[in-house]
C-alpha cells in the first residue's frame, strides 16, 4: 500500500492492501471477543473498548497535532480544508465526510488532503464500537456455529452487492468506496471465518487440515498478486467485484497465516513480524510525510531521493512512536505512562544547573510543546487570498443554488422539450399552424398564452437553455460560468466519471430538466470512450445540441480521452468541442499548483471558452431547426376564366 500511495504504477491495485487489513483485524477482532465466550460464556465488552483505545488513540493523537503543525509550517493554504477533516478525524466519522465531499481516493491532482488516508481508521473504528453489540446479538440468537457465519457472511454479500449495484446504477464512486455499509466486506468476511475457524482451531489443525489451508492460502496469494498488478481504483473492475474478490482471497491468507503451515512459516520471518507490530504507526505516518512533501516538492516529487524519505520516514517515525509512545502505554495504560515520563524528566532538569549538556534530553517536551502551540495556532490561523479548497466550495454553492432553481419541470417538461412563442433568434415557432422541430406535433394547438411562460433557446442569450454537467474543472468556475451564462442549470462534482455524467444526463432528461443545449465536461478523472459519446447523444436525441469539453490534465488518459471528443466534434454535426485544451496548455500560470483546476483567472478563461462553444452550438442548432421547418403549403391557383364560363 506505501508503494501505491508513492505512486509506483506498477502497482495499480496497491489500494486493495486496505481490505486485507479489513480481513485481518475483522478475524482477529471477533476471535479476541467471541474466545471468552467459547470458553466462559461471556463476552468482556469494557475491557475490550479499554484495550482498543489504548492502541489506537495515543498515536493518532500525535500524528493529528504533528500534522497540524506541519501543514500551517508547510502548507498554510490547506489549512482551510484540513480543519473540518480534522473534525472528522476525531469523530471517527473521514470516510462519510470524504464520502460526503466526492474527495477521489483514486482522483487526487497535486498534493493529496494529508487526513485523507484516515477513511480506513474511521470504519475500524466504527466497527469496534458498534460490531461487539451485533456479535452479542448473532452470538445469543443463533445457537449453531453455521448459523453465525451464514448470518455474517449473508452481511458480508450484501455490502459487496450494494457496491456493485450502486455502480453499475452511476452512484458516486466516492461514496461506494468509502462508505461503511458499502465497503464492509472484508471486515465481515474476515469476522464470519473467526467464527468458523478460530485461532485456537487452525493452530491445532491436523497435518491434512493443515495441507489443505496451505493450499487456499497460496491461491489467495496468487490473486492478491494479480489483483496488485491489473486492478485499478479508476476503473469498475474494483467496484464490480475487484474489492470482494480481494476481501476472499485475503480471507484465505489469513487463516492459513494462523496455522503452522509453510503460508505461516513464510508470513511470520523476524522482518515481517517486526513490520507488522509497527504496522500501525507505519498507516498512520506514511500519507501525511508524502503529501507534505509533494507539497513542498510540487512536481519534483518523484524522485528517487524523495521516495526514499518517503519510505523511511513514515517506518522511522513508528518505530519511534512504538518504542516511546504505543508499547508504554498498550502495557501500562496512559497515567502510569505519564507519571514515568515525569519521573525520567527530574534528574535531567536538576543535572541542568550543573551542566548544560545534561539538559539536552529536557529538548524532547520543549519541541513538543511548541509543536503542540503551532498546532493550535494552525487551527484558528486563516491565511489571506483564496485557495482552491474555497473555490470549490463556492462552486459547490453555485451548482447547489442552481440545482434548486430547476428543481421543478416546466410547463411541459414530461415531454422533454422547451416549446415557445416566436421571438428573434428563437429556434421555436408555435402558433404558426405547424409544429416546430422541438415541438410535438400535438402541440400545435396549445394554448400560446400558457407556452409564453416557456423561455426561447436564443443564440444571442443561450445561458438559460444550457445544462452543463461536469466534474471538479467545471466546479472550480462555476460562479464564473454562471455568470457568463445566467440561468443555466450547472450540476458539477468532484471526481465525477463519464458513466456518472451519462447517467444524470438520463435522470434529468425524464424529469423534463434537461435543456435543448446539454454542456458536458468530463474526463478529468477517467477515459471516455467513443461509446460513451454515442450514449450522450443518444440521451440528448435530435432536439438539442452536445456541447463536449475536452481536458487538460497529467494523466495518461488525456491524449485518449481528447481524441475521442475530437473525433466526436468532427463526425457528428450535433457536438460542438469546447477546447479547454487549447486555452490553457500555454496559460498555465492559470491552474493551481496541482496542473489542473483553474485559479480565478483561468475560471474566468474557462468561462469564456465555454460560453462561445455554447453560443456556436445554439447558431448551429437553430440553423438545423429552421432548415427542418416545413414550407408553408402552397395558395391554390386562380381558376382560368375559360373555367368560369358556363357550357
Amino acid at each position: 500500500m506505501l508503494g501505491f500511495h508513492e505512486g509506483f504504477a506498477v502497482l495499480p491495485g496497491g489500494f486493495l492492501g486496505v481490505d486485507l487489513f479489513f480481513v485481518i483485524s475483522g478475524y482477529l477482532i471477533t476471535d479476541l471477543l467471541a474466545a471468552p465466550w467459547d470458553l466462559g460464556g461471556r463476552l468482556d465488552l469494557r475491557g475490550f473498548w479499554i484495550r482498543r483505545a489504548r492502541r489506537l488513540l495515543p498515536c493518532l493523537a500525535v500524528v493529528l497535532v504533528t500534522v497540524t503543525a506541519a501543514v500551517a509550517v508547510f502548507a498554510p493554504d490547506q489549512l482551510a480544508g484540513l480543519r473540518p477533516a480534522l473534525l472528522a478525524a476525531v469523530t471517527y466519522t473521514s470516510n462519510w465526510w470524504q464520502g460526503l465531499h466526492q474527495q477521489s481516493y483514486f482522483s487526487v491532482f497535486g498534493p493529496p488532503p494529508p487526513l485523507q488516508h484516515l477513511w480506513s481508521l474511521a470504519i475500524e473504528e466504527q466497527f469496534y464500537l458498534i460490531w461487539p453489540a451485533v456479535l452479542t446479538v448473532i452470538i445469543c440468537t443463533l445457537r449453531s456455529r453455521r448459523a453465525r457465519v451464514a448470518a455474517i457472511w449473508a452481511g458480508a454479500a450484501a455490502s459487496a452487492t450494494a457496491m456493485t449495484v450502486g455502480y453499475a446504477l452511476g452512484a458516486n464512486p466516492s461514496r461506494l468506496y468509502y462508505g461503511t455499509d458499502t465497503h464492509a466486506t472484508a471486515l465481515l468476511l474476515g469476522a464470519g471465518l473467526a467464527l468458523g475457524w478460530p485461532l485456537r482451531k487452525v493452530a491445532a489443525a491436523s497435518v491434512d487440515d493443515t495441507r489443505r489451508w496451505d493450499l487456499i492460502g497460496r491461491a489467495g496469494l496468487v490473486v492478491l498478486a494479480a489483483e496488485l498488478l491489473f486492478v485499478s481504483g479508476g476503473g469498475g473492475s474494483a467496484y464490480l467485484g475487484g474489492i470482494a474478490l480481494a476481501a476472499v482471497a485475503g480471507g484465505a491468507v489469513v487463516v492459513a497465516a494462523a496455522g503452522p503451515g509453510m503460508v505461516s512459516r513464510m508470513l511470520g520471518r523476524a522482518p515481517l513480524r517486526w513490520v507488522g507490530v509497527r504496522s500501525y504507526g507505519i498507516y498512520l505516518w506514511h500519507w501525511p510525510v508524502i503529501a507534505l512533501l509533494e507539497a513542498r516538492a510540487g512536481t519534483n516529487a518523484t524522485g528517487l531521493g524523495i521516495r526514499v524519505v518517503e519510505t523511511a520516514l513514515p517506518i522511522a517515525l513508528a518505530a519511534a512512536s512504538w518504542r516511546w509512545i504505543e508499547a508504554p502505554i498498550l502495557r501500562d495504560g496512559l497515567g502510569v505512562t505519564v507519571r514515568g515520563w515525569r519521573a525520567a524528566l527530574e534528574p535531567v532538569v536538576r543535572g541542568a544547573r550543573r551542566s548544560p549538556g545534561e539538559a539536552l534530553p529536557a529538548l524532547i517536551p520543549v519541541a513538543a510543546a511548541v509543536v503542540a502551540a503551532t498546532a493550535v495556532f494552525g487551527v484558528f490561523y486563516s491565511p489571506s487570498g483564496p485557495t482552491l479548497q474555497q473555490q470549490l466550495a463556492a462552486g459547490i454553492r453555485v451548482s447547489a443554488a442552481s440545482a434548486r432553481d430547476h428543481s421543478r419541470p416546466l410547463t411541459i417538461a414530461k415531454l422533454r422539450h422547451y416549446v415557445a412563442p416566436q421571438s428573434p433568434g428563437s429556434l421555436l415557432h408555435p402558433g404558426s399552424g405547424q409544429p416546430s422541430l422541438l415541438e410535438p406535433a400535438w402541440l400545435g394547438k396549445r394554448s400560446t398564452r400558457r407556452n409564453a411562460l416557456l423561455r426561447p433557446v436564443s443564440a444571442r442569450h443561450p445561458g438559460r437553455d444550457v445544462t452543463a454537467i461536469g466534474d471538479s474543472v467545471m466546479l472550480a468556475a462555476a460562479p464564473e460560468l454562471h455568470a457568463a451564462l445566467p440561468g443555466s442549470f450547472i450540476n458539477a462534482q468532484v471526481s465525477r466519471q463519464m458513466s456518472q455524467g451519462i447517467a444524470l444526463a438520463r435522470r434529468l432528461a425524464s424529469g423534463g430538466r434537461l435543456g435543448p443545449i446539454v454542456v458536458v465536461g468530463l474526463g478529468t478523472n477517467g477515459p471516455i470512450t467513443m461509446g460513451q459519446v454515442q450514449a450522450l447523444r443518444a440521451v440528448a436525441g435530435p432536439r438539442r445540441a452536445l456541447v463536449l469539453v475536452n481536458t487538460f490534465v497529467p494523466r495518461p488518459w488525456q491524449a485518449g480521452v481528447n481524441a475521442v471528443l475530437t473525433t466526436a466534434s468532427r463526425r457528428y454535426p450535433d457536438v460542438t468541442l469546447a477546447n479547454w485544451l487549447a486555452t490553457i496548455r500555454n496559460r498555465t500560470g492559470l491552474l493551481w499548483g496541482d496542473g489542473v483546476h483553474p485559479r480565478p483567472a483561468g475560471a474566468v478563461a474557462y468561462a469564456r471558452m465555454l460560453t462561445a462553444a455554447v453560443r456556436s452550438a445554439a447558431v448551429r442548432l437553430e440553423a438545423a431547426a429552421k432548415a427542418s421547418k416545413p414550407a408553408p403549403p402552397a395558395s391554390p391557383r386562380p381558376a382560368p376564366a375559360w373555367n368560369k364560363l358556363g357550357p
